[in-house]
């Protein structure tokens, strides 16, 4: 899952694991509900490749734990050194709903 698929709705399988990567950083998504989506273990990298380039949070797993419905989000402020974020060019709010079933 990308900042592309903010929005939308996802549909996985119980155990199945959701990937959220190139967000920007410091723009971290996290579950609305660990009970059904389960945040897992995310290495503490942020990556600026090449130098000078936009700086990426690392990928971050969560696995559908049990059924049912929850939400990956993710806020920033920040779109560029010292420029804060100005939609509907930059999004500032990030949403995708997750069904577990």
């Amino acid at each position: 899952m990308t900042p592309a698929q903010n929005g939308t709705t996802i549909h996985v399988a119980l155990g199945q694991q959701v990937i959220a990567e190139m967000f920007p950083y410091p723009a971290q998504p996290k579950s609305s509900d660990p009970a059904v989506l389960q945040p897992g273990i995310s290495p503490m990298v942020i990556a600026c490749r090449p130098p000078g380039t936009a700086c990426v949070e690392p990928p971050m797993s969560f696995t559908a734990h049990e059924p049912g419905t929850a939400q990956i989000t993710a806020h920033r402020d920040m779109c560029g050194e010292a420029r804060r974020c100005v939609p509907p060019t930059d999004w500032t709010d990030f949403r995708v709903t997750i069904v577990v079933g």
